[in-house]
C-alpha cells in the first residue's frame, strides 16, 4: 500500500532534486555520521520509483564509476579526506549513488544536450567539489587554479558520461 501511494514521486523533477540537496548537505557537514538518514534516503528514492530495479541498476552503476573517478584522484593525493586514510570516505561513495539517482529525473532536461552537458559539468561539477572544501569536507591536493582546471576537464566528459550511461541502462532495462 504505502509503495503503491507514493510511486513515481522520487522521479518528480523537483523533488529529485530537493531530495538530492539533502542528502549532498546532509554527506558535506556530517560525513560518514550521516551514513543512516543518507541510506533511508536512496532507500526511500528506490521505493517510490516506478521501475525500482532499473533505477536501482542504475544507481549502482554509475555511482561506481563516479566512485571509482573521485577514489582514483584520492589515492592519487588530489583530495584528501579526514581522518586521512588515504582511502575515499564512505559517505562519498553514497554521496556518488545519491547524485547517480538525479540522472534519469532531475537531471534529465540534459539527456542529448551533450555540449551544454560538457558545459555545465565543467562548470557545476568544479564548483561542488570547491563548495565541499570550503565547508571542510575535502582538502585539495593542488593549488586553486590547478584543481579548478583539472576538475573541469574531468566533469565536462564525465557528467555526459554518466548521463549516457543512465540514459542506456534505463532504456535496456525498462
Amino acid at each position: 500500500m504505502w509503495r503503491h501511494t507514493f510511486r513515481g514521486l522520487s522521479e518528480n523533477i523537483w523533488v529529485n532534486l530537493l531530495w538530492f540537496q539533502l542528502l549532498w548537505w546532509l554527506s558535506i557537514l556530517l560525513a560518514d555520521s550521516a551514513r543512516w538518514p543518507v541510506l533511508l534516503l536512496l532507500v526511500a528514492h528506490l521505493l517510490m520509483h516506478r521501475h525500482l530495479f532499473t533505477e536501482a541498476l542504475v544507481v549502482v552503476a554509475c555511482g561506481c564509476a563516479g566512485f571509482f573517478v573521485d577514489s582514483v584522484l584520492t589515492f592519487l593525493g588530489f583530495f584528501r579526506f579526514s581522518p586521512d586514510s588515504g582511502l575515499p570516505p564512505f559517505w562519498l561513495f553514497l554521496l556518488w549513488l545519491g547524485f547517480a539517482a538525479t540522472l534519469r529525473q532531475g537531471l534529465k532536461f540534459f539527456f542529448g544536450r551533450w555540449y551544454l552537458a560538457m558545459s555545465l559539468g565543467a562548470v557545476a561539477g568544479a564548483a561542488t567539489y570547491f563548495a565541499a572544501a570550503e565547508l571542510g569536507a575535502v582538502t585539495l591536493g593542488w593549488t586553486d587554479i590547478e584543481s579548478l582546471l583539472l576538475l573541469a576537464a574531468i566533469w565536462a566528459l564525465l557528467f555526459p558520461g554518466l548521463l549516457w550511461m543512465s540514459q542506456t541502462l534505463g532504456r535496456r532495462y525498462v
